[in-house]
């Protein structure tokens, strides 16, 4: 009750401290002045003219609020502030004290905070001239996202099932955006992230595990509200193809690595020629790093060659993959030209690496609509490069026909076995072209050179 009848007082008196009583008056006395009281008493008269626009405002919960007033002159007058219909000040009188005043020349400021969503209004700064005339500043308090991400921490499912995850907002204002993104991966479908508050799955594979982040945004700070889950898929192990054969030499050391996907993890194995492998061998190092087992063989020996296996194993299945650890030379890589310059010869060139001498090589050839094949032997002649190389100059061929070639080097360990079959053809015939094979357009210097002396050779004749 004294709250009101005090604040009835201040209206009261802000009401009676008007300069002005009634508009009869006003031009009675102005009319009586003399001259050089005239333009005074209008400028005494006149309405002051706010020199503050109208704000909106979007204030984080927490911050400081300051609204300004502030007029060209107040003198004679009184300033109250209203939030939405309610007085909360007049003059230098704070009716709300959950409001602070600061005063400036001809105004002032209101000052609240920290702020809470109670403080979301409209503020009203009005002057108690005869016309009241006022500003109004709107505030909307923005509040920071809650987010809750359903199920908690850790989702497990069996590759092939649906997966399902939602992301709620528990509060927030204004509304936050909810994305979806996956640590450090892009989302299965390729996406960087994905709008929505449920993330949907309907048939896992293993390429969906991973840590999904919900993430909320309504502006409130620097970065999004971050929730975390870790979708967790379990499958049989997935061991990633090894390399079909490994080439090396006598007391070399060498390393196979086998990755393996697994989830729950996998128990790895290793055997050689189907004979599991034992930790207790002096020539043998098992390792592991994360998701990658190794196998070292240390001081290759005669023994050491065969067929190695890595197998993973789980209670969802398994997996394998094999290599083959050889002592044998690489298979060949052609280096000639697939058309011969001639009707009824071609020089065949290539090269092949080997981590033991390679003392010579054995050639293949027949037209390609044959089933017989000729052989020749041929010398290898060591390059610069630590590789082997070797030339045949096939003769006595049929002209514009097709052929198939292949190479096997002889080392230490015997032939090699010719992976690769080349395709050539003599003069006038339709160029065949060659699988992709590594290695296979690159023209050695001496094959250049051989073909060239060749031609130089049969002019001259």
């Amino acid at each position: 009750m004294y709250k009101r009848i005090f604040l009835s007082l201040l209206i009261v008196q802000a009401v009676f401290s008007l300069p002005y009583s009634s508009s009869e008056d006003t031009v009675y006395e102005y009319e009586n002045l003399p001259e050089n009281e005239k333009e005074d008493e209008y400028r005494v008269l006149s309405t002051p003219r706010f020199l503050s626009t109208p704000q909106t405002l979007l204030v984080n919960e927490g911050e400081t609020i300051r609204l300004p007033c502030k007029v060209d002159r107040l003198e004679g007058f009184v300033m109250l502030w209203k939030k939405n219909k309610d007085i909360i000040t007049v003059g230098d009188q704070i009716i709300d004290k959950s409001v602070r005043l600061e005063k400036t020349s001809n105004g002032n400021s209101i000052v609240i905070g920290p702020a809470t969503t109670e403080d979301e209004a409209d503020y009203t700064c009005q002057i108690s001239a005869y016309k009241p005339t006022e500003i109004t500043h709107s505030v909307k308090i923005r509040v920071a996202p809650v987010i809750m991400i359903s199920p908690e921490a850790v989702l497990v499912v069996t590759e092939g099932s649906p997966a399902h995850i939602s992301c709620s907002v528990v509060s927030g204002s204004p509304t936050p955006q909810v994305t979806w993104r996956r640590r450090e991966r892009k989302m299965p479908g390729g996406e960087e992230e994905v709008v929505g508050n449920i993330l949907h799955f309907p048939e896992v594979t293993r390429h969906h595990a991973g840590h999904y982040l919900c993430q909320a945004d309504n502006g409130f700070g620097p970065t999004p509200v971050t929730k975390e889950i870790k979708l967790e898929v379990h499958h049989a192990p997935k061991v990633e193809q090894l390399d079909t054969e490994l080439y090396t030499g006598l007391h070399l050391e060498e390393e196979i690595v086998c990755t393996v996907h697994s989830s729950p993890r996998a128990q790895v194995t290793w055997t050689k020629d189907g004979q599991t492998l034992e930790n207790n061998s002096p020539d043998l190092v098992f390792g592991q790093e994360a998701n990658k087992h190794s196998l070292t063989l240390k001081k290759i020996s005669a023994d050491t060659f065969g067929k190695y296996t890595c197998e993973a194993k789980n209670e969802f299945g398994m997996d394998r993959s094999s290599i083959e650890v050889s002592g044998k030379a690489e298979p060949a890589v052609f280096t000639s030209a697939d058309i011969s310059l001639y009707p009824d010869s071609y020089t065949l060139a290539w090269t092949a690496e080997s981590k033991s001498d390679i003392s010579t090589f054995l050639v293949q050839f027949k037209e390609s609509r044959s089933s017989k094949w000729t052989s020749m032997e041929v010398t290898a002649t060591r390059s610069p490069n630590r590789s082997w190389q070797g030339t045949a100059l096939l003769s006595h061929l049929q002209s514009a026909a097709q052929y198939e070639a292949k190479v096997s080097a002889k080392n230490d360990f015997g032939y090699s076995e010719p992976k690769h079959v080349f395709n050539f053809a003599t003069k006038g015939a339709v160029p065949y072209h060659q699988p992709s094979v590594s290695g296979s357009s690159t023209l050695t210097s001496l094959p250049v050179l051989f073909i060239t002396l060749l031609v130089s050779l049969r002019k001259c004749l």
